[in-house]
């Protein structure tokens, strides 16, 4: 008795669903825009995107002769090392703890640190998970 009932509401939404499909079907073939007016600013658009396009490839080529620009980016990569060294180190020294979870407030210069370390090998300063990073 029940399955029947339960076939029948089956059938209903299942019968539902295919007729708002159908409304939906024809609500999107009327939203359409297709005046000249929108194709004519659609290509406007378009243009334009590859216009700021141009505009960005001819600064990044502008940027790679600055002699400071460069050096920054340099300064940036070694940094980038870095860091992925020492959090390499500190996953290293994590490792050597017994494995069950572990928490401990640290004092740095910008606070206190609140540091918690999960058995799996994740690290969360502050409740933020540290991402191991990979040195090049």
């Amino acid at each position: 008795m029940i399955e029947d009932q339960i076939a029948l509401s089956l059938k209903a939404i299942k019968k539902l669903k295919e007729e708002l499909k159908g409304f939906k079907k024809d609500m999107k073939a009327e939203e359409k825009v297709d005046t000249k007016e929108y194709e004519e600013l659609k290509k406007s658009c378009k243009d334009l995107k590859w216009q700021v396009r141009d505009l960005e490839e001819q600064w990044t080529l502008e940027l790679q002769k600055d002699q400071t620009y460069n050096q920054l980016r340099e300064l940036k990569v070694k940094k980038d090392e870095e860091l992925a060294k020492a959090t390499e180190k500190l996953f290293d020294q994590v490792a050597k703890l017994p494995a069950k979870a572990h928490q401990w407030n640290v004092e740095l210069d910008e606070g206190p640190v609140k540091i918690q370390v999960q058995p799996e090998m994740r690290i969360y300063l502050n409740g933020i998970e540290e991402k191991r990073r990979v040195a090049l």
